[in-house]
Parts: structure tokens; sequence; C-alpha cells
């Protein structure tokens, strides 16, 4: 035998706000309460409300008089959100599932099929509240302030919109990542950590993360214009503060790390950061095991240029990185200098090359490689991004 389906529980005490929700797509400018009233007052013996007592809003078996506690609730949330900083602000709301199961029920009842949610007045009606008493405004895409109310325990739940900065970094350093390193205890210094431990305190957030449009290895310094990066602050309870201030109590802290061309910015621009593949140009320092002949280098940089080259992914990081065979294009690869067995190298390449390999050919994973090429195994002394090519730069 077959379970029955359970039934959804049943009102027969409704107030007039109530029955007027049921029918809130029906005429306009019109609150639901006097939508109920003049429902009543215009049928005469409804069947469908045969069974139904209609009573005040206290004594209503949906709605058990909540929208009578707008003015609590009011007071509750202004002493929650004392010192949260918001311009903007959208209601959200958990109602008890037996009180949802009413309201839908009722509704079908009377078939108007034109029903408004419990939840989507109280959303408006309480909205329209902190609108008439703080005159901030209601915003439905991104606000500064979620307030989610719990009905069931009449308590709030108040989530604040993370902060993004947007900015570029020089890094003059070859001993620091970008991001935090949790597995390294001897990393604790990162750019990450340089400008979220400054700018976290100064909006009184909850933890930050650095987003940066890629990123170079530890040992690699980020000169030239400058690597962009997006920190995101969650949970701020302040809002307005000094950009010029981070920027300065960063780039002066001595860390060997400097940001500029600080701005706010929004969410959606870390997925436009993150997508971004852009040429970069970088100068390595090469050594060989006896002194580089300057033509003989020289002609390897210039069989290179403008060539593709097949990289597939490097030993040193195969254990995190799935293994794949990468087309890259070397835009320009020219000597600015040698002097004993040191020739520096300037490279202009499609973004994700990896650079490293493309001197030493990592046993034979990149292919060609300068190495190869010159006939003789050449190693990066050290490797600078000085030139990220963006818009056309």
């Amino acid at each position: 035998m077959n379970a029955e389906t359970p039934q959804a529980p049943h009102a027969s005490k409704v107030c007039e706000r109530c029955i007027g929700r049921a029918f809130a797509n029906v005429g306009t400018g019109i609150a639901n309460p006097e939508r109920g009233r003049n429902f009543l007052q215009n049928i005469e013996n409804e069947p469908k409300l045969s069974h139904i007592e209609v009573v005040g809003e206290e004594s209503c078996q949906i709605c058990q008089g909540v929208f009578q506690r707008l003015d609590a609730y009011f007071q509750e949330f202004i002493e929650q959100a004392r010192g949260i900083e918001f311009n903007t602000y959208l209601v959200g709301s958990r109602f008890p599932k037996k009180t949802i199961e009413m309201d839908e029920s009722f509704q079908k009842e009377l078939g108007s099929g034109q029903g408004e949610p419990i939840k989507r007045e109280f959303n408006r009606e309480f909205g329209k509240v902190i609108w008439a008493r703080t005159g901030k405004e209601a915003e439905f895409s991104e606000p500064d302030l979620n307030i989610v109310v719990d009905i069931n325990y009449d308590s709030f739940q108040l989530i604040t919109r993370s902060i993004f900065v947007y900015g570029l970094y020089r890094k003059m350093r070859r001993d620091i990542p970008q991001t935090r390193w949790i597995h390294r205890k001897d990393m604790s210094t990162s750019i990450e950590t340089l400008i979220g431990d400054i700018l976290m305190p100064m909006v009184q957030g909850r933890n930050y993360f650095l987003h940066g449009a890629g990123r170079e290895d530890v040992d690699v310094q980020m000169l030239g214009n400058g690597r962009e990066f997006i920190m995101e602050v969650s949970e701020p309870r302040i809002r307005t503060f000094s950009l010029e201030d981070l920027e300065k109590r960063v780039s002066n802290s001595g860390e060997g790390v400097e940001i500029f061309q600080l701005r706010i910015s929004k969410k959606e621009e870390v997925a436009r950061l993150k997508g971004a593949a852009n040429d970069k140009t970088y100068l390595i320092r090469v050594k060989a095991n006896a002194d580089i002949e300057r033509e003989r280098i020289e002609e390897a940089a210039g069989k290179l240029t403008g060539k593709h080259i097949y990289q597939r992914t490097p030993l040193r990081v195969s254990t995190r990185r799935s293994d794949l065979i990468r087309d890259k294009t070397l835009q320009d690869v020219t000597v600015e200098d040698t002097l004993g067995n040191i020739a520096v190298i300037k490279v202009r390449a499609e973004a994700g090359t990896y650079i490293k390999e493309l001197i030493h050919g990592d046993e034979g994973r990149t292919k060609p490689s300068l190495s190869e090429i010159y006939g003789e195994p050449l190693t990066v002394e050290s490797l600078d991004v000085v030139w990220i090519h963006r818009n056309g730069e």
C-alpha cells in the first residue's frame, strides 16, 4: 500500500492582507490589506471562503502578525547594523516551511493564479521601512548589505558585499610569491599579504584574497608597467577609505613591492582579469658552461623569432598541472649583451609561455629551445618580466 502524499497545512483563520496577497497582481497601486477588503466587499457567498474566518493579522494562521512586527524588526536591525557602512541594501527572509506551505495552499484554494508569496511581500514591506527611516536605497544586483530576516527565530543575518580594489603591482625582489602559500611556513610574506594586511584593517573586513592577471614565479621580478591585480576583502564594515593612503603604505613599506593606479572595482572584473592573455616581454640572464659566442647565440635567437614552439607541461610543475602540450608563439628573441659565459636575452612571447624551459629545454619537453639550437646547455641565472602588452601596448 502506497503512503499517501502529505497534505499541506490548512488555514481556517486568515486576515485581509493574506486574502489580498492571493490577488496581488490584480490592479496596481493598492496594498494587499486594501485589496483583500475590496475582494471581500465585492463577493457574495463565495463558496471558496465559506470555511474561512476573517481575522486580524495577529490571529492569522498564515502570516501570524509578522507585518505588525516591522517596527520591532527595524529596531533590531539598526542595533545589529551599528558600525556597518552601507549605501544600498537588499532584504531577504526565511519563513517556516509550514507558513510557506499554508500560504501556497490557501492561494491555490482561491484559484486566483495571480498571488504573491508571503516572502516577497515581507521583503518589500520591510525594505520600504528601511528606506523611509534611513534614506538608503534598495539595490537588487549588487547591494552593499544583504539583510536576511529569519522569521522563525526573529534573528538577522547581515552580509556585506566584498570590496574590490583594482591596481597594478611591481615586485623588485626574487623571494616572495604573489599569493599566500599555506604549505610553506618560510613563505609567510607575499604580495597578497603585503597589501591585504594593510587594507583589511582599513575596512574592518573578515578576510582578503588577491586575484592576479596571471602570476610570475617566486624568483622572478615583475617590473616595467606592472601586473594587474584585484584585491578582494570579504565582509567589510567600512566602505569609505583612502586608496592613496593604501598605495603609499604598501609602496613605502620597504618590502620591495609597489602598487599604483588603484581604483574601486567590481566582482565582474575579476573574471576579465583572470581571462586576460597578454604577450609579455622578459629579460633573461642566460648562463653557459663556457664563454658564449656572440654571433652563434644571435643566430640561435634569430631562428626562434616569429616561430612556434611546443611545450609539454614542465617537470617542475608536473605534479600539480595537467600533462599537456602547448603551442606557443615567440614574437621576438634578441640578444641584448654577452659577457663571458653570460648572455642577456630579451624575449617577447605569447601568454602562458614557459620562459625558463624555452631557454634550457626541460629535457626535451620544450622544442625547439635556445639550448637545442645553440648546441650547448644553457641555464637561467635570472628572469624579469619587463613589460606586459595590454591593449596593444
